[in-house]
């Protein structure tokens, strides 16, 4: 039984009462963030033995992609997707473990730069093989036409989110 099968039941019982509601739609945004936190907890089992999680993992990974492994606390806030307290609380973090250190900017001294440590760029060279072979290993099962019509449909959904139409535009 999937471990999905639960919800679905009851929204099949919802929808049962309720005959108007939606049920297709409540099913596949509810699946959608049912398959995330499934990839979500196995990636951070898998990151867990490096003493990393997917929130710290992806905070390093955009640091070493900017150049000079530098990037500014807002800008990664944005490019996380979170919240400037968030991104502070897991900066203070991965300045505790070593892997980053803070600057002031040289364009402006109030400004804050994170900074990959050697040790953080060693860890990230070291994390991203076992990386490469997870993500490979998840996707095996579709095909790269399946791939690229998955990509377009998720995409799709991201311009229709981010223009605001799922909020009742």
């Amino acid at each position: 039984m999937s471990t999905f099968q639960p919800f679905e039941s009851r929204i099949e019982a919802f929808s049962n009462a309720h005959p108007e509601a939606p049920k297709r739609e409540i099913i596949l945004s509810r699946l959608y963030f049912h398959v995330f936190k499934l990839i979500n907890e196995n990636q951070n089992q898998r990151l867990s033995e490096f003493g990393l999680n997917s929130t710290s993992w992806f905070a390093l990974i955009m640091i070493y992609s900017t150049p000079e492994n530098a990037i500014n606390p807002c800008n990664l806030s944005y490019d996380m997707v979170s919240s400037r307290t968030n991104i502070t609380r897991l900066s203070d973090e991965l300045v505790d473990k070593g892997w980053v250190e803070r600057h002031a900017s040289g364009e402006d001294r109030r400004k804050i730069v994170l900074s990959l440590t050697e040790k953080g760029r060693a860890l990230v060279e070291a994390v991203l093989p076992a990386q490469w072979l997870h993500y490979r290993d998840l996707w095996s099962g579709f095909d790269a036409a399946e791939l690229e019509q998955f990509e377009g449909l998720l995409r799709k959904l991201l311009a229709r989110v981010d223009r605001g139409g799922a909020c009742g535009e």
